[in-house]
């Protein structure tokens, strides 16, 4: 089933959520052509939101050559591919009645790797962590189909990605409060709520704040005139607002947000609970963020590679009809509620140390399951002793010799070197030749992957 080098080719498939760009607008669409089976149906009007790559039950990866074996199956065949992963974390899955996961509880890579793309806000969610994820699990398995938490980490691919995440520094929320006439039509207890975190901004007052904004409805009037306000004045909207966080071009992107949920979430009391609240960060190509477990988070606008712990729990409350929205009293109880900057956030990369040719880029990521990287040109890489999935996001490659085509999705054995050669020698659809590298690996230098 594999091949001799180690490298194994998979066979991984879309979810077709509403908000992900449509047909060959979205990058995970278009990848779709040699990430899936051969002769996967693509449908030009369909949005393609994410392409999964990993071992979730929720949408687990095959292998390329015998389609109906699970890569999880494959693994639990051969659990030294696994590596040191194998024994240090163990599989979230319970093979509860009702959890799509009955008879996939073993042979687990311990991250899930995403291609993602996005025309409109997601749902403004926080993911649990282990104790709650359990206790959710335990209660509904259907809905929380794992016991994990979830940290995530998302590096940009498109030009630019817009996205909230992360309570802002509580200065900045202070002087949305003070500076947003139409809070005066919010309710008593939510003014009365205002005025304590002003008077004594600190994390419990926060959390108490930002649960009366949760409860919004998706159809606010005050969310609407708020809305029309700043659509109206643009920019200006925010002229009081001052000093860090509010640069003319953070002010840009703050109307770009509202012109957004105006076409998409019109009312939703999800774009105060976001706007007021989170950092809107931008990034730039190749530029990468974390969000940790209980972080707080809504991806609005562009393409990225997103990595987290094995786990598709969430908790959603906003930027969604009412009926989906979870509680927002048990939410406000496990987010966490530090303030952060965008630039506290933001990943550090460098040259890998594994490579050998110097054409590997690592990023720092502070989480223990996984770490991410990107080759831009030939290469070869020394053996993790953890797994590792590959996705050709551009370009024409050969893999320890296995050719490679843009979108070709690929597993990497714990123990087994690897090369990587670009033969295309061009842009591909998706860009300049790159391939994204999902892996863990305990050896690597601590500096380049976090601690592990």
């Amino acid at each position: 089933m594999a091949s001799t080098s180690g490298v194994t080719r998979l066979i991984v498939h879309p979810n077709d959520y509403p908000w992900g760009k449509v047909g060959k607008d979205s990058m995970a669409g278009r990848l779709t052509k040699n990430a899936s089976e051969p002769g996967f149906q693509f449908k030009p009007e369909q949005p393609y939101a994410e392409l999964w790559m990993g071992t979730h039950p929720t949408n687990p990866a095959s292998l390329f050559t015998s389609p109906s074996t699970l890569l999880s199956k494959h693994l639990s065949s051969n659990p030294s591919l696994l590596g040191s992963s194998g024994h240090k974390f163990n599989p979230p899955f319970t093979g509860a009645k009702g959890s799509g996961t009955e008879d996939q509880t073993e042979g687990h890579v311990p991250f899930l790797f995403k291609v993602l793309t996005c025309k409109q806000a997601l749902p403004l969610q926080i993911h649990p962590n282990k104790e709650l994820a359990k206790k959710l699990h335990e209660e509904d398995p259907e809905k929380y189909p794992d016991v994990n938490h979830k940290p995530e980490i998302a590096v940009c691919l498109s030009p630019s990605f817009l996205g909230f995440a992360s309570f802002r520094p509580y200065d900045q929320i202070v002087v949305f409060f003070k500076n947003t006439p139409e809070i005066n039509n919010l309710s008593s207890e939510i003014q009365s709520s205002i005025d304590k975190f002003i008077k004594s901004p600190n994390g419990d007052n926060l959390r108490d704040v930002w649960e009366q904004f949760l409860k919004l409805s998706d159809n606010e009037n005050v969310v609407k005139e708020y809305t029309e306000r700043v659509l109206k004045e643009g920019v200006d909207a925010f002229r009081e607002f001052k000093g860090e966080g509010f640069s003319e071009r953070e002010k840009e992107n703050l109307v770009k947000a509202v012109r957004s949920s105006r076409e998409y979430y019109h009312g939703d009391g999800g774009l105060f609970s976001t706007l007021f609240f989170l950092n809107l960060v931008e990034l730039k190509k190749d530029e990468g963020i974390y969000v940790g477990a209980d972080g707080p988070h809504a991806w609005l606008e562009g393409e990225i590679v997103e990595l987290m712990a094995i786990s598709d729990n969430v908790l959603n409350v906003g930027f969604t009809p009412d009926s989906d929205k979870d509680d927002p009293s048990l939410v406000s109880k496990t987010v966490t509620c530090k303030s952060k900057t965008p630039q506290e956030l933001k990943l550090d990369s460098k040259v890998f140390s594994k490579s050998q040719q110097g054409n590997t880029k690592v990023y720092n990521v502070p989480f223990e399951e996984f770490s991410i990287l990107k080759i831009s040109d030939d290469d070869q890489l020394k053996s993790f002793d953890g797994p590792a999935i590959a996705i050709v996001l551009s370009g024409e490659w050969e893999i320890s010799e296995e050719k490679a085509e843009e979108g070709s999705c690929w597993f990497v054995g714990a123990g087994n070197a690897s090369s990587w050669k670009n033969v295309g020698k061009g842009s591909g659809e998706n860009g300049d030749p790159q391939v994204w590298v999902a892996f863990y690996d305990a050896q690597a230098e601590r500096e380049e992957v976090g601690e592990k």
